[in-house]
């Protein structure tokens, strides 16, 4: 079921569940395992990060990466967890995630590789 499915996700599955809810505000993929411990520890990581930083005025490129980092935390919620024994985050429910694995299918299969 559920759990299996998100036991079975990529590693990286969940870095790049949150860059889709930065970019697109919407996670498309399926599946994601983020618990809730990984959860508290991007958040507590990025937020420190972005106070190490500093209240800078003078720098215009600490700002930025200020306000994209403002940005990743606020995304931090809407990365599901898939792993049915967890919160699940921002997951809708059961819905959503029907609708996140109809994106992740691969709907045609590559006939050749790529020249170059």
């Amino acid at each position: 079921g559920g759990a299996a499915a998100a036991e079975a996700a990529p590693p990286g599955a969940a870095g790049v569940a949150m860059m889709q809810a930065v970019l697109h505000n919407d996670v498309k993929m399926w599946p994601v395992s983020m618990a809730d411990a990984a959860r508290a520890r991007w958040d507590y990581c990025l937020r420190s990060v972005r106070h190490a930083l500093g209240n800078s005025q003078d720098d215009d490129d600490i700002d930025i990466v200020k306000d994209k980092i403002s940005m990743c935390i606020e995304a931090l919620s809407k990365v599901p967890n898939d792993d049915t024994g967890s919160s699940g985050g921002a997951c809708k429910g059961f819905g959503d995630r029907l609708k996140r694995m109809e994106f992740s299918v691969l709907t045609r299969y590559p006939t050749r590789g790529g020249a170059a």
